[in-house]
């Protein structure tokens, strides 16, 4: 009797179905669905222990859960797909096995979680299904050879399948189980309209049979309808679109084809509430709907969509006209002339002042990065709606010294699973669009030197006038010994505010030191600054307070710009009941000595952190959210009494970690308390719910527990 091999219904199935039935029937097994999505499986998304995931991913888990409660399931497949054509996935397809596994408590013998890369490599792909093949009771290798192959024919066919005959992925699955071909879909006369979304969204109860409800208004067009062609054509024509998620570069490339080509009258852009990378294709979309004059709608589902406004809203857009082609551009605000290069650079920490210092070494003049709020709501009036709080900040801030006088604007880039990557090539077109005159410079790592060490030499051409390797290196060291001065006064702080005789001491000196670094133009100087204050501090008069160890963790710039969590660390220390030792190991100059310099106490530290957080997450999943687990998992051993995890709203990598985190509180015995930081973030809240941690913290020396902290 063949074994049972059980898949959910979700994410991945959508997209790499036709290869895992082939693969798994080659290996002489049997898959078994989980059932269509029902209302009864809607309610089980409360299995999934936070709030934060997007919707795709909640229902992973009902769908999960569905197949590990049956006993005739012998084996649970929960795919971690990591690259698709040679580009990386968006991090919920890498980090949604470890969420569910920890989630839902499942034994790992009954799990099979291989690692997927569909690319053309398939040494790997072979190396990673050879222990599933194994527990399939197959070991020969040719035959395990021969099922990749014969899967991966099965999900190209798949693929044209769709393009030569119009259809769906729903209809191209039916016809994969049933070989007959499907019948034409009805469709009224009227116009062509494009509905560009995942196929987890289209496909699902939640998005209430849109696209046969469009079709009573005329031909649908769905995303998988296009070509490979088409599709890598129109992707070209975007710095670096190779290198965009792949599902996300099907979906833009698609509707940017279909826009160029006027092959639709209408567009309709569906993603779910919080999902990151829509947050980035939709600025190009609505971009070239507008230049095309085609009308656009955003569609944003969840499971609270209804189907009473879900179709108000569709026949509302159905019956809109045709709009205009945009013309000529807005008006040019007034930017500083040309003749002078004037440098504006956003904040994270003290990383701006560093860079200051670096282009200020070479004649060139710099704006001071402001923090306000006036900064936020700058950049909150033309973000994509769903896009990540240190988007919007930055955003902000660089509008405003562009008004401010700045003409080269400084960003740092570098593709990846985060939306980071895509930052200043978004933030560009923005303030391009808005008529904003300027140089973008986009400061990317040189690695591998093979393929960017000519990018990264033409962009320090640029950012500095073309000076010399000598002048180059000494500015370098310069701007990274004030960073690290900076930082490890910092650190410092944390622990002396923790002891200080007279609260509030610290503070002084070390704003007294700040200040005195900003300024400083020589490196004796920063070393003069830095010797007065291990001096000063060395004085401060402390006592024995026996506090409590709260370490901060969470995605980098929320943790580093302490005016987007109102002073928290600053807070923190000048608590008098617990007193509080901060313990926070993230910092702009500790990621430089990793990363750039390759000291071996930091290479090493961030060698354990990973090493501490496999167990829990796998895989690596883009930003710090592979860390945040680490550290979490390191603090009981390491003397925390609790942890702090900040992170922006809608943040992927740092989603995945929280969701994980809830399973590493309880198990190890660590308080944790999440904050999640949006440009809606207010003090008094904040405060209320730091109070209240750190009552719980000072209730377990007394010999209370506290599990996991409410988000």
């Amino acid at each position: 009797m063949s074994l049972r091999v059980g898949l959910p219904r979700a994410m991945g199935y959508f997209y790499l179905y036709p290869f895992f039935r082939t693969l798994i029937t080659e290996l002489g097994a049997e898959l078994v669905l989980s059932p269509t999505t029902s209302q009864h499986l809607l309610e089980r998304m409360e299995l999934c222990p936070t709030d934060e995931p997007c919707l795709a991913v909640k229902l992973h888990f009902s769908h999960a859960d569905a197949l590990a409660n049956r006993r005739d399931i012998d084996l649970l497949l929960l795919p971690i797909i990591t690259r698709v054509r040679e580009t990386c996935c968006c991090p919920k397809f890498i980090g949604v096995a470890d969420m569910i596994r920890h989630g839902l408590q499942l034994p790992e013998e009954r799990l099979a979680m291989p690692v997927i890369e569909y690319t053309n490599d398939d040494r790997r792909m072979l190396r990673a299904l050879r222990p599933l093949a194994e527990r399939l009771g197959v070991r020969d290798r040719q035959r395990l050879r021969t099922a990749v192959h014969r899967a991966r024919a099965a999900q190209e066919a798949y693929h044209t399948f769709c393009i030569e005959h119009q259809c769906t992925t729903p209809e191209a699955f039916r016809y994969l189980e049933h070989g007959t071909l499907p019948a034409p879909p009805p469709q009224a006369d009227g116009p062509t309209i494009a509905v560009i979304g995942h196929a987890y969204l289209l496909y699902e109860m939640v998005s209430q049979g849109m696209i046969d409800r469009l079709r009573t208004f005329g031909r649908v067009i769905t995303a998988e309808m296009v070509g490979d062609a088409e599709i890598a054509q129109a992707m070209s024509t975007i710095s670096e679109g190779d290198r965009l998620w792949p599902f996300e570069a099907m979906l833009l490339g698609s509707a940017l084809h279909l826009l160029r080509s006027h092959q639709v009258d209408k567009m309709i852009l569906v993603g779910s509430f919080e999902c990151g990378p829509e947050s980035i294709i939709e600025s190009y979309i609505d971009e070239e709907a507008h230049k095309q004059g085609i009308p656009l709608m955003v569609l944003t589902l969840d499971e609270h969509s209804g189907e009473a406004g879900l179709v108000t809203r569709l026949e509302a857009f159905m019956d809109t006209e045709k709009v205009a082609a945009a013309q000529a551009p807005l008006p040019t605000p007034h930017v500083a002339a040309r003749e002078e290069m004037v440098v504006g650079f956003p904040s994270m920490g003290h990383l701006d002042i560093a860079v200051r210092s670096f282009v200020e070494s070479f004649g060139i003049r710099s704006l001071p990065t402001p923090r306000s709020r006036t900064c936020i709501e700058l950049g909150r009036e033309i973000a994509p709606e769903f896009v990540c709080f240190p988007f919007i900040s930055t955003l902000g801030q660089l509008r405003y010294l562009l008004d401010h006088g700045a003409n080269t604007l400084v960003m740092v880039g570098g593709k990846g699973y985060c939306r980071l990557g895509w930052y200043a090539q978004v933030q560009e077109r923005l303030l391009r669009n808005l008529g904003y005159d300027f140089e973008m410079i986009v400061v990317d790592a040189p690695f591998p030197v093979s393929e960017k060490w000519g990018r990264f030499r033409e962009m320090l051409r640029r950012m500095t006038g073309d000076a010399s390797w000598p002048r180059l290196l000494s500015a370098l060291y310069f701007a990274y010994q004030k960073l690290a001065a900076m930082d490890q006064a910092e650190t410092l702080a944390h622990k002396l505010r923790a002891f200080e005789r007279e609260q509030g001491t610290t503070d002084r000196v070390l704003a007294r030191y700040l200040a005195r670094l900003t300024h400083a133009q020589e490196l004796q100087a920063v070393k003069q600054f830095k010797r007065d204050f291990l001096e000063e501090t060395a004085a401060i008069p402390t006592e024995e307070t026996d506090p409590v160890r709260v370490r901060i963790a969470g995605e980098i710039w929320t943790v580093l710009e302490q005016s987007c969590t109102r002073e928290v660390e600053r807070w923190l220390g000048a608590r008098s009941r617990p007193r509080v030792w901060v313990n926070r190991e993230l910092s702009a100059s500790h990621w430089f000595q990793c990363h750039v310099l390759k000291a071996g106490e930091a290479v090493q530290r961030e060698r354990a952190v990973f090493d501490a957080a496999r167990p829990w997450l796998s895989q690596y999943v883009g930003g710090h959210g592979q860390i945040t687990v680490g550290q979490v998992a390191l603090a009981p051993r390491e003397g925390i009494d609790g942890v702090l995890h900040i992170f922006p709203f809608t943040c992927m990598p740092e989603i995945i970690a929280q969701n994980i985190i809830v399973r590493i509180a309880e198990e190890l015995d660590i308080p944790v308390l999440t904050y999640i930081v949006s440009e809606q973030t207010g003090e008094a809240g904040m405060e209320t719910r730091l109070e209240s941690f750190l009552d719980l913290l000072e209730e377990r020396r007394l010999g209370g527990k506290l599990v996991h902290a409410p988000a």
